[in-house]
This record gives C-alpha cells, structure tokens and sequence, in this order.
C-alpha cells in the first residue's frame, strides 16, 4: 500500500507552511469553516430569528460544522497514538507533540483574543483580559460571559482541553484494551456513550434541559463528536491488517459513505433536536476520505486545491469570519438580505483570513518543522526528495 497516497486517504496534497496535507482533509476543513460561517450570515440576515423552511434551516445550521471539526481532531491526533499502540508504529515524542499543539493553536488565538478586545471591547475589562487570555471563558455559569469577545472561541478551549487529555486517554485505552481493537472501540463507545448522555439530558433534552453553559460548552459533554473520529482511525487500523470481504459494489465507493454521512446531516437540519446525529454524519464523512474507498467525482471535488487552500486558511477563516460580520451589522450599509451580505463578506472574510494566515499562523508553524512531527520520524517537507503527507492537524 503506497503510504504517500494513502496516509490519509488520498494522493492529492495541499501545502501549509512549508508541508503537505491531504487535500481531501483540508477540503473537510472549508467546508466546516464555510458550514458555520453560512450560518451566521443567515442567521445575521434574519435576526437569528427561527428558520422557517427547510432550506433556511439548511443554511443556519451550517453552524454544526463545527462538531465536524471536532471529529477531524479525533482523527487526525489520535492517529499516530494508534499507530503507535495498535500497528507498532513509531514512538511518541510528547515534547514535540505539545510543542506542536501549542504552535498551531495559540498565536492566533492570542492575537485575535488581544485584537478584539483592544478594537471591538474598547480596550476591555480587567476579567475579560484574564478569562480570555486564561482559556477561561467557559468556566463561566453566564452564557453572556462566553459569547461576548468572540463567539466561537468556546470550541477552541474544548479542543485544547482534548489536545491535554488525548496521551493519557491513548495510554490508558492500550492498557485497558489489551491492544485489542475490537476492546479499544468497546471502551470509546462507551466513553462516547456516557458523553452523549450528559449532553442530551443537559442540552438537547428540551422537557428537562436547564440553562447550564458550563456543560454545555465542555470536553464531557461534546466529547463524543471526537470519538466519532477516534473509532474511524481503530476502523482504518483493523482494515489494514485485513480488508474486509463484505466492502464490495456501492460499499466500497466513498460517494456512498459519503451519501450516508448526508443522509444523517438532513435529519439534523430537519430537526436541531437531533444535532448529536453530526457525530454519525461526522464520521461517515472522515470515513469516506480516509479509508481506502474507491473515489468518483465528488471526492474529486474535495481534491480540488482551491477549496483544500480554503481548509489550510480555515482556523484563520474561522476565528475571524465572526467579528467581520457582526462589523458590517454595525456599519450602515450592511445588506439586508442573505445573498447581499453573503456577497459583500465573503471576499473580506477570504481576505483577512489569508492575511492572517499568512503573517500569524505560518510563521509559527514553519517552526515545527526545527523538531520535526509528533511521531519520532521526521516530518516529511516541501521539497524535490519528500513528497509524504503529514496527517496531524
């Protein structure tokens, strides 16, 4: 099996900052960012007043995207504990791992955090500057508290929490499982299983929900939407070491993975009650470009560079698409229609997260490649000798 093309399911690549990435991954990645973005342009058109039809609710649920980031997490760092502990791949080296993480999350977090204080809170107050810059925005009770610098940013703290407690949950599920997989997958299940209770009975559950913020905007309680890409990684692992028999005609194509991850997403725009389903439809997504499946012209569009460009800009794209658009709300020729503001922010949105991307993320991650990736072995580069692609997010 050719490692340059299948290490993450899919020859095409993309770079950042200096390495290569799976189109296909990075391509999940814009469509998360565009999903939550299209949702707060709906959402901001209307008044965040509720959907009214199907394809209103379509568009304002672009909002769950971001539990398909969160199940990308899941994959792409548990893969190389995985590979470790289950396939006898190369060691962890927990120093670079951390090192890692911190390059690739928290310069422009900080520089958003600093900006948006400093321009769109006036200079802030003294408990903002400290829960902000502590990661402490969702200890709070007051769900004003979480939302007022920037509203998205609660996903970023849940996704630092996970990046904390990923090597002891990796080193306790080898030990627990025995290395088995089939025991591995048992133990996540039930980790998830326990995860999505708390959430349905505190968030979805609307008889007997209460307000709780510091629940609902949790590692506990969203920690399922990442072991929807943890067991997609065991389930890559138990394909290797023997394809199964029964993946044939439509089963092996990925478009019909990827039929069924659709499928689950409609059932959650029809009802947002339904939203934990983004775990399912989340992994059938990931499953789809990942797995050794047979590619028709839908993956060839998830390997399209433009769009994979959008998914290496998309943290960027992310952190920032939020504040631009409450700044046109503010300003008196905002549009007042969906199609107008989807047309006068889009370009700016684009725009400021490829600067930021450019002069805030990638000269911090052109770092990583001093040590090299998570994993002991080198990451591969941009170069004439080197044409790997590196998996960890």
């Amino acid at each position: 099996m050719n490692e340059t093309a299948t290490a993450s399911g899919a020859a095409e690549v993309v770079e950042q900052a200096g390495e290569l990435r799976s189109a296909r991954i990075e391509s999940l990645r814009a469509v998360a960012a565009l999903g939550v973005y299209a949702g707060h342009v709906f959402g901001q058109a209307n008044d965040y007043e509720p959907a009214r039809t199907f394809a209103d609710r379509v568009l304002l649920g672009g909002g769950f995207g971001v539990f398909l980031f969160f199940a990308l997490s899941g994959y792409l760092l548990f893969w190389p504990f995985a590979k470790r502990d289950y396939l006898g791949g190369p060691s962890i080296d927990y120093g670079r791992y951390a090192r890692n993480r911190a390059l690739r999350i928290l310069p422009l977090y900080f520089v958003v955090v600093v900006v948006l204080l400093i321009v769109a809170e006036g200079g802030g107050t003294l408990e903002q500057w400290l829960s902000w810059l502590t990661f402490s925005e969702n200890f709070t009770t007051d769900r004003t508290n979480l939302t007022d610098v920037n509203g998205l940013m609660w996903s970023v703290v849940i996704e630092l929490h996970f990046y904390l407690v990923l090597p002891f949950l990796a080193i306790a599920l080898a030990r627990l499982s025995g290395r088995s997989l089939s025991r591995a997958a048992a133990i996540l299940l039930a980790l998830g299983a326990a995860s999505f209770v708390l959430r349905y009975v505190t968030f979805y559950d609307e008889a007997r929900r209460v307000e709780e913020p510091l629940l609902d905007y949790s590692l506990p309680s969203t920690f399922f939407f990442f072991v929807a890409g943890m067991l997609v990684v065991l389930l890559r692992i138990a394909w290797e070491r023997r394809p199964p028999k029964l993946i044939r005609g439509p089963l092996a194509w990925a478009e019909t993975w990827m039929a069924a991850s659709l499928v689950f997403w409609l059932l959650v725009f029809d009802d947002y009650a339904h939203g934990y389903l983004a775990a399912v439809a989340s992994a059938f997504l990931v499953a789809a470009c990942v797995l050794p499946l047979r590619g028709g012209p839908v993956m060839r569009l998830l390997e399209w560079k433009v769009l994979a460009f959008v998914g290496v800009i998309s943290y960027s794209y992310y952190l920032w698409h939020l504040p631009i658009l409450e700044s046109i709300g503010e300003a008196s020729w905002e549009p007042e229609s969906t199609v107008g503001l989807l047309a006068v922010s889009l370009p700016i949105c684009l725009a400021a997260a490829y600067l930021s991307y450019r002069f805030v993320e990638s000269p911090f991650l052109r770092l990583r490649r001093r040590w090299g990736a998570t994993t002991a072995q080198q990451a591969p580069r941009l170069d004439r000798d080197s044409r790997g692609v590196v998996e960890p997010a």
